[in-house]
Parts: C-alpha cells; sequence; structure tokens
C-alpha cells in the first residue's frame, strides 16, 4: 500500500529572511570518433555557487555565507536567489537555516530544482519545499539522504537514501518517491523488490518517460516508468552507464565508461524506453566522462579534468567550447538552452548555453 508523506505547513519555516512582499497562502547506428578541436568560449570567472537551477526565463542560485551560532562561530547557511537576467542583477530570496557543507557530516542542501517559478526544492542531507517562489521553505520529511529530485510540470520524483551520516554509510533500501507539485504531498513507489542500500542515484525526465538510475559500486539498477504503466526493470547496456535523455525526442542515449581511464568511451541509444540500445560511436578522451546531454543534432560532453567538448558529426570529431572547473555537472532543458556547474563544492562556477552547447557565459554570482 502507499505510504503517503505529507509536508506539514505550520510554524516551522526555514526561510529566515524574506526579500519580496508578505507571501500569500500557498498549497503546499555505429562510428568510431577522430580529433578534437580549440576552445571557443571564454575562460570561467570566478563563482562561488553551491548549486543552481535555470528554468525557462529565471535562475535560481544557491550560494552560502556566514552564519555564526553558539556552537559554531564558523557556520555557513544556504541562501537562495534568482535572476531573470541571466545573473546582471539577482535577488535574493531568502536564507535557509541549514549548511551547505557536502560531507555527509551534518544537515545539508546542496541541490536545487524548481517545477515552475513557484514550486521547487532544495536538496541533500534534508529536503525544502517552496510552494511561493522560494520566499518561504519547509521542510519535507521523506528519509535522508535525498540524493535526486526531478519533476515534470505536474508531478516531483525523489530517490532518498537510508544512510547515516559519512558517505556510504547506508542501511537500507534506497527508495523511490512520488510528489505532486501543487500540493507537496508525496507517496512511496513500491515497485515489487528492494532497491540497493546506497547514496548514489540520479532521475531523468524525457518525452518518452520517467526513468531512474540507481548505482552501489558496479551494480546499476534501471528503472524506466513509460506510459501509464508502473516503474519496471529494464537492463543498461553496460556497467557504469551514463544516462541522458535526447532532448526534444523520445529517445535516450548511455555513455559506456571504462574501467580504465584510457579506454574508449562508447555511446548507445534506444528509442523504445531502455528495451534495445545500439552503438552510435566510440571515442578516446583525454579524462573521463563526467556529464552529459545531446541537445538536437549536437553531443556535449563534459570531461572531469573541466574541458566540456562538443561533437555535430555522431562523434567523428569533437570540439572543446569550454574550460571549466573540475567535475562539472550539465543539464539542457531543450534543444538549444543548458546550464552548466563545475569547480570544488561551495565554490562552483555556473555557466548558461542558448545554442546547444556552440557557446557559454559564465553566470555571475549573486
Amino acid at each position: 500500500m502507499a505510504v503517503l508523506a505529507s509536508v506539514v505547513l505550520v510554524g516551522l519555516l526555514v526561510a529566515g529572511c524574506d526579500s519580496d512582499s508578505p507571501d500569500t497562502a500557498a498549497p503546499p547506428t555505429s562510428r568510431t570518433g577522430g580529433s578534437e578541436g580549440t576552445t571557443t568560449s571564454t575562460l570561467p570567472a570566478p563563482g562561488h555557487f553551491v548549486g543552481g537551477w535555470a528554468g525557462e526565463k529565471e535562475i535560481w542560485g544557491l550560494t552560502s555565507e556566514p552564519c555564526p551560532r553558539p556552537d559554531s562561530d564558523k557556520a555557513r547557511c544556504g541562501v537562495v536567489s534568482r535572476t531573470a537576467d541571466n545573473g546582471a542583477s539577482w535577488t535574493r530570496v531568502a536564507r535557509l537555516d541549514v549548511g551547505t557543507t557536502n560531507d555527509g557530516t551534518a544537515a545539508s542542501v546542496t541541490g536545487v530544482h524548481f517545477a515552475d517559478p513557484q514550486h521547487g526544492w532544495v536538496f541533500n542531507r534534508n529536503l525544502f519545499a517552496t510552494f511561493n517562489g522560494g520566499r518561504r521553505w519547509v521542510p519535507v520529511e521523506l528519509g535522508s539522504p535525498v540524493v535526486a529530485v526531478e519533476a515534470t510540470e505536474t508531478t516531483a520524483y525523489a530517490l532518498v537514501g537510508s544512510c547515516g551520516y559519512g558517505v556510504g554509510n547506508c542501511d537500507a533500501p534506497m527508495r523511490l518517491y512520488e510528489g505532486t507539485v501543487a500540493t507537496g504531498r508525496w507517496r512511496f513507489l513500491n515497485l515489487g523488490f528492494e532497491l540497493p542500500p546506497t547514496d548514489v542515484g540520479n532521475i531523468i525526465v524525457s518525452r518518452s518517460g520517467i526513468y531512474a538510475v540507481v548505482v552501489r559500486g558496479l551494480e546499476q539498477v534501471f528503472l524506466a516508468r513509460t506510459g501509464s504503466a508502473r516503474f519496471e526493470r529494464r537492463s543498461l547496456p553496460c556497467p557504469r552507464a551514463l544516462v541522458a535523455p535526447i532532448q526534444g525526442q523520445e529517445g535516450l542515449v548511455a555513455a559506456c565508461r571504462p574501467a580504465a581511464t584510457t579506454g574508449p568511451v562508447e555511446l548507445q541509444t534506444s528509442s523504445d524506453g531502455g528495451r534495445t540500445w545500439a552503438v552510435v560511436w566510440q571515442h578516446a578522451f583525454s579524462s573521463p566522462v563526467s556529464t552529459l546531454a545531446v541537445a538536437g543534432s549536437a553531443t556535449v560532453i563534459g570531461l572531469e579534468n573541466g574541458d566540456v567538448i562538443r561533437s555535430v558529426d555522431n562523434g567523428m570529431n569533437f570540439t572543446a567550447v569550454l574550460q571549466a572547473g573540475a567535475a562539472p555537472s550539465m543539464r539542457f532543458s531543450d534543444a538549444e538552452r543548458g546550464t552548466l556547474l563545475a569547480g570544488s563544492p561551495g565554490e562552483r562556477q555556473l555557466y548558461r548555453t542558448s545554442d546547444g552547447g556552440a557557446t557559454w557565459r559564465a553566470v555571475p554570482p549573486p
């Protein structure tokens, strides 16, 4: 039976400062690759983002600032800001009474996701929701840590671990939740089998369905829901697969990363929701693949060393388009618009593209 978890809208409000007017009531085929080219975008500008999210018109930034306490004079708290002009000006929305250190030792938030301008979440060890554009935040008790949050226009999804403090300290299966964006009401999804105990995973939203990848070491569990059916377990084409949607289309891609850093990466694609896969290209890169996006006819790849490269000829050639910080993460909202975060925790830089990853612009922090 579905277990329901509701957001309780009581006096426990996490936002410390509001910048807006008083809020109103809110419910809660195969080819082998070739050469790489030269850089075309500007060098990164200094930044100090913890997390970021870009909607159709707005960008939401999560930063941190000192918030000394009697037991810790070096404590830092998360601050949520938004911009409607690519960072030329920012509006401070709220400060959260929770940290932003992603070390698994304390309550924290490092990720941001908005379903629309009013409804969004910040998450990591903890999960908080807003129903009024970020002015106020309420805690959502689903468990800890909250590994991933994604949403469609009406429905949200979360992967939640059962882990104590410390990375990988998990003693019970990961759980998948489904929530209603407008009301903030969540329910546990009974898959009919248990997921591995882990704190690693991600959720993929595409035109063809909702997908999740749960990772424990070399074990990967791939879940798929297409149409109105329940989530079911399907097979990925390889171990160490990095899965992403094909923006504007029905398909998925999976980058099969080698065990050795010098081996080639193989890109496979699926047009039937991950039931079958076919090899598109192979290519050896100078650094391990950290993130992947397919936007229209372009494949954009971020490497762990910070290089961001792009191919428009099915992997025959890649051109460097940006040198960002280490371990970039990237997401596209459509075939043209995307964002990229890169750098060390707490000091990340945020970039945005509006031409399918051909050029990137650094977003100044608040």
